[in-house]
C-alpha cells in the first residue's frame, strides 16, 4: 500500500488518514452534497493517453482514487468515461462491503449498457436523464432512472442530497468537470500529478468544453508526494 509525505505540514500517512482528517462528508449543506473531483494530468497537461487516463497513474494514484471511492458516499462519472475507461464495481468487498452508489447524468440518455459497471448485481446505480428517457435493458446492476425536466447537475445534486449523499466524488470527465465548474458546483479538486510528458497536443486536458465566464480560483489545501507523482489538493475559493 503507497504511502504519501505530506510537504506542507509534514509527516508521512496512508490515503485512509489524510481523508478520514479531511472529513468531507461534514461539509455537505442542506441543499446539495459536498462536491470533490478527481483527475491525474500528465507534466504537460494531458488527462489522457490515447483516450484513458490509466497509463497516467501509479500505485500512489490509484491508492487516493480508492481512498476517495472508500469515503464518497456516491461517485459521479460521465458515461463517455464509463465507456473509455471500463469501469466495473467501484471497489472491491475487501475494501467497503457496500459500494458507494454510481451516478450518471446524460441529458441524451446515452448510456454504455455494456459497461462492467451494469453487470456487477450488488453495485447501486442512479442515472438522471431527460423525461424522456427510454427504459432500463436487461442488465445485473440495480438501476434507477430518475427523469427530469431539467437534467441539469444542479436538479441531480438536489436529489441526491434528498437521498442522504453527503459526499460526491466525480472522476469526470473533462466536459462533466467544466459543466459543473461554470455552474459553480466544485467544492474541491484533488490531483495527482504524474511524472509523464505525453508530448501529444491532440489529448485532452481535465477542464472540456466552453471558456468559463471567469476564471474559477481555488486554494491550495495541501501537497503530498508518493514516489515521483504530487498530489494536490485543491478548495473552492469562490
Amino acid at each position: 500500500m503507497s504511502s504519501f509525505e505530506r510537504l506542507t505540514g509534514g509527516g508521512t500517512f496512508s490515503a485512509a488518514e489524510l481523508l478520514a482528517e479531511a472529513d468531507l462528508a461534514s461539509r455537505a449543506g442542506d441543499a446539495r452534497p459536498y462536491v470533490f473531483f478527481n483527475f491525474v494530468e500528465s507534466v504537460d497537461g494531458r488527462a489522457t493517453i490515447d483516450g484513458s487516463s490509466r497509463p497516467l497513474g501509479g500505485d500512489g494514484d490509484l491508492e487516493m482514487l480508492l481512498g476517495l471511492r472508500t469515503v464518497a458516499d456516491a461517485v459521479l462519472i460521465g458515461p463517455g468515461t464509463v465507456r473509455a475507461e471500463g469501469y466495473a464495481r467501484l471497489l472491491s468487498p475487501a475494501r467497503r462491503p457496500s459500494p458507494p452508489l454510481a451516478v450518471l447524468i446524460s441529458r441524451r440518455f446515452d448510456i454504455p449498457w455494456e459497461a462492467g459497471l451494469f453487470a456487477a448485481p450488488d453495485q447501486p446505480v442512479v442515472i438522471y436523464g431527460p423525461a424522456d428517457a427510454g427504459p432500463v435493458p436487461d442488465v445485473a446492476a440495480p438501476v434507477e432512472v430518475v427523469r427530469l425536466q431539467e437534467c441539469t447537475p444542479a436538479n441531480a445534486l438536489a436529489d441526491l442530497r434528498a437521498r442522504g449523499v453527503r459526499a460526491l466524488l466525480s472522476e469526470g470527465g473533462p466536459s462533466l468537470f467544466g459543466g459543473f465548474l461554470a455552474a459553480g458546483l466544485v467544492d474541491e479538486l484533488f490531483l495527482t500529478l504524474s511524472p509523464l510528458l505525453t508530448g501529444d497536443g491532440t489529448q485532452t486536458a481535465i477542464v472540456a468544453g466552453p471558456r468559463l465566464a471567469a476564471p474559477a480560483r481555488f486554494a491550495l489545501s495541501w501537497v503530498l508526494r508518493s514516489e515521483d507523482e504530487l498530489f494536490l489538493r485543491y478548495a473552492s475559493a469562490r
